[in-house]
């Protein structure tokens, strides 16, 4: 089950074994001796303690990922969802790119990221995949294409109006049949049904809304609920109104 301990935990350590080290110029990998106190997750927040070592991508100026429950968690439904031609903006330390690659449905992976380190370290620890196309380059500038689905991850788990203004950027940009960004499923909760009714959100995004939430019900955690701060979530609404 997704929220269960014994999830979370058994991909911390899978990614232990494949993930190592390294630093190429300011970006590095390394990790820390697990964690200890109040955890942020998804959709809530426990007091608990992971004893083993969790992986980070850094550089110079801050903390670009770390492979966390809110990072495994928050990925869950559109790794489910990815299938056919994918195209993905930030790499990071390649989980989500790894485990859609296990998935039949996928055909092949187009991902854009700027860093030529932080693709020689993936490369270092996954080598190279014929399903795997990783472009240097600025998705903002890059080629129409077409996409069965397509997703962005490049807002360091922070709401902002920018997811809309590159959600708007990215359909006229390519072809896509479905988009999805980390963290729309959290906004979508965390909205009131008063605020959706002014929408016109994707159906797509509804439903992984719905299965995680029920995920979620049948948890232990389901009264532990955290949502995220209003003026965030105005923000974006605001900034999709425009949009959607």
């Amino acid at each position: 089950m997704l929220f269960d301990r014994a999830y979370y935990i058994d991909k911390i350590r899978e990614y232990n074994k494949k993930i190592k080290c390294e630093k190429i110029n300011k970006f590095e990998v390394s990790k820390i001796d697990g964690l200890k106190g109040i955890i942020p997750h998804y959709l809530f927040e426990i007091n608990e303690e992971i004893e083993e070592s969790i992986i980070e991508l850094s550089d110079n100026t801050k903390t670009w990922m770390r492979l966390t429950p809110l990072e495994i968690e928050g990925c869950y439904e559109s790794i489910k969802r990815a299938k056919g031609i994918v195209g993905v903006v930030g790499l990071g330390l390649g989980y989500f790119i790894q485990e859609i690659l296990k998935k039949k449905e996928v055909k092949n992976i187009t991902v854009y990221e700027t860093s030529k380190d932080v693709i020689e370290i993936y490369k270092h620890n996954f080598g190279e995949d014929d399903k795997i196309e990783i472009i240097q380059e600025d998705a903002f500038k890059s080629q129409s294409r077409k996409f069965d689905f397509f997703f962005v991850d490049i807002y360091e788990y922070k709401l902002t109006s920018k997811i809309a203004e590159d959600y708007k950027f990215f359909n006229e940009l390519h072809d896509i049949k479905e988009y999805s960004f980390w963290g729309v499923e959290r906004f979508l909760l965390s909205c009131t049904m008063e605020d959706l009714m002014h929408l016109c959100i994707p159906e797509e995004w509804m439903d992984m809304a719905r299965d995680l939430y029920d995920k979620f019900n049948d948890s232990y955690y389901f009264n532990q609920f955290k949502p995220l701060d209003y003026k965030e979530i105005e923000k974006l609404l605001n900034a999709f109104e425009r949009i959607l």
